[in-house]
């Protein structure tokens, strides 16, 4: 199935080292995620245990599955940025 075939709410695994999609979770019958065994391409075990599974979106922006991530105002100048950042009352 290709990653496009997922909504941004549906859990997934993620294989990091190839940016892409495993599946979606599983679950047990207890109602908790199964954990999905992770081998690397000779078939033999690696320092990572398991897949990592979080939602399409989160993996998606955190592995970069569909590719560069696109920061946003990533052209703003400190002078354009600073009065935004006033504005917007990040500071405590």
């Amino acid at each position: 199935m290709p990653d496009q075939a997922y909504s941004d709410d549906e859990l997934v695994y993620v294989d990091p080292e190839s940016r892409s999609v495993v599946g979606k979770v599983e679950w047990t019958k207890e109602g908790d995620a199964k954990s999905v065994p992770y081998k690397n391409a000779e078939g033999k075990g690696h320092w990572r245990k398991f897949f990592p599974f979080g939602t399409y979106k989160a993996m998606k922006n955190t592995y970069r599955i569909e590719g560069k991530r696109i920061e946003k105002d990533a052209d703003m100048t400190l002078d354009e940025a600073l009065p935004q950042l006033l504005e917007d009352k990040f500071f405590f």
